[in-house]
């Protein structure tokens, strides 16, 4: 999981870029990157750590251009955290830049293409350079006779979506021509597009989420359709087409847990999903645990506080942050290997002892993934002195891997793959464990069919073969084993 911003403008972009990367700065920290295009260079600066890290008002000013794109990465695909950032960049045709959030599935096949046909080789491990590659392809065959048109531009898009398998959102640069963004045909990844006028100028934007485009003054337009194409030109003419468009299928995790809550995804706010992510639970715990006494309502900070406040006020509870979070340190969750994520969460919480011993105490979390996270969590709640420990997750048992940029391609190592809800409150040591329905999921986000919820039952949106699964099951690991050598 990524995020981008780009920005085509009649005023220089770099600093609005830099401001749209530290507030997505929630979607990845291991690297981040800007590309800017002056009218004669395309300028590129990135660098491995968080977005304030490796930009500055230096080399901000040197970042010239009223186009732009930036990103912020944490790796799914690609290990290497310098070699693998974003943008990429290709010199032909006209010079293109690209971002993205998302993953290929078909990635070893498109790289394989793009060397044996086209004789081009990749210099990372990252998707979105093969996606810019195979882009520049199309694009250079549809111009190369008859010059650049938005019409063109668009069948190029489309022939790219036909050679890709996987979930997408990509904001293009061209230089000289203008702003692109093209997002997969079932929509899987979430892009949104904006306008803003300011002192007379006007500015076009794409973004990971909207609160990006509220913090900078845009308007926003829409969010893409699955498989939509839009294009700025120069002269800050838009142009759109709907190139290869599938059923919906919205990622669920945006809305529990990647998003911020300031976000509206889909026209869907994600704070409101929350709050009825908590409504829902406190059905379940009437209707499984009415019998059973919570003296205490306790967040597992920042996401799912939202949902255990909702849920605290529909059983008239009590709720305390008796789980303090370190503002800075990392999410756990978007750390490349176990080792780090287990480090992290003694570095990242801390209980109030006064607020949990003796208590009954309820602790919600967003999701149980692996499962060895939650574990500690109740082992930290539990030698603070509660009483009882009654665990609920917003999330439905994540049971089969996502292939479409969320950090589970393996199914090894989903607890709820081959453990049943008994055997998994034993493991974290709970004394009850709720897990929030598949259908309480979709009526909390208000999207029903027109949500991705592969992890959750299998019913993938794309067609995946089982040696593409093997091998991304494999890669992962592979790259886990690379990241802990560094």
């Amino acid at each position: 999981m990524c995020g981008f911003i780009g920005i085509i403008s009649q005023s220089p972009v770099a600093y609005d870029l830099f401001t749209g990367m530290l507030t997505l700065q929630h979607r990845g920290q291991s690297s981040s990157g800007m590309l800017t295009f002056d009218g004669d260079e395309l300028i590129l600066r990135k660098h491995t750590g968080l977005v304030s890290e490796g930009f500055n008002s230096k080399n901000l000013k040197e970042l010239h251009g009223n186009i732009g794109i930036g990103h912020v990465r944490y790796p799914t695909i690609g290990s290497d955290p310098v070699r693998d950032a974003q943008p990429f960049v290709t010199y032909s045709p006209y010079g293109i830049g690209m971002a993205h959030n998302g993953n290929l599935v078909n990635y070893q096949e498109v790289k394989s293409l793009l060397f044996n046909k086209y004789q081009r080789r990749l210099r990372s491990n990252c998707d979105v350079e093969a996606i810019m590659k195979v882009f520049s392809v199309e694009l250079f065959k549809q111009v190369h006779d008859e010059g650049f048109s938005p019409e063109r531009l668009f069948n190029a898009t489309k022939n790219t979506m036909n050679l890709l398998n996987g979930g997408y959102s990509c904001v293009t640069l061209i230089a000289g021509k203008g702003l692109v963004g093209f997002r997969d045909p079932y929509a899987i990844r979430p892009m949104i597009f904006g306008k803003r006028v300011k002192d007379g100028k006007t500015s076009y934007a794409f973004a990971s989420e909207s609160v990006v485009l509220d913090i900078l003054g845009f308007e926003v337009i829409k969010d893409l359709e699955p498989g939509e194409v839009v294009f700025i030109d120069n002269d800050m003419n838009v142009h759109s087409k709907v190139v290869e468009k599938k059923q919906a299928k919205h990622c669920m995790f945006e809305w529990v847990y990647f998003a911020r809550p300031d976000s509206v995804i889909e026209k869907r706010g994600v704070y409101e999903a929350r709050v009825n992510l908590g409504k829902e639970l406190a059905k379940l715990w009437k209707e499984k645990n009415r019998d059973k006494k919570i003296d205490v309502v306790i967040p597992v900070p920042d996401t799912s506080r939202i949902a255990a406040l909702s849920f605290a006020k529909e059983l008239g509870i009590p709720y305390s942050e008796a789980l303090i979070k370190n503002r800075y340190s990392w999410r756990t969750f978007i750390m490349p290997t176990q080792e780090q994520r287990e480090t992290a969460v003694r570095l990242k919480l801390n209980p109030v002892i006064l607020e949990i011993k003796g208590k009954n105490v309820a602790l919600i979390d967003d999701s149980i993934v692996r499962g060895t996270t939650s574990k500690r969590i109740v082992d930290m709640v539990r030698k603070a002195g509660a009483k009882e420990i009654h665990f609920l997750s917003t999330s439905p048992p994540i049971k089969f891997p996502c292939y479409y940029a969320i950090d589970f391609a393996d199914k090894r190592e989903l607890i709820a793959s081959d453990k049943d809800i008994e055997e998994i409150r034993k493991t974290i040591g709970a004394d009850s464990l709720i897990y929030q329905s598949v259908d309480g999921l979709k009526k909390a986000i208000g999207l029903d069919d027109s949500l991705c919820t592969a992890c959750l039952t299998g019913n993938y949106p794309t067609k995946i073969s089982d040696e593409q699964r093997a091998r991304l099951a494999h890669e992962r690991d592979s790259e886990r084993k690379s990241w802990r050598k560094k």
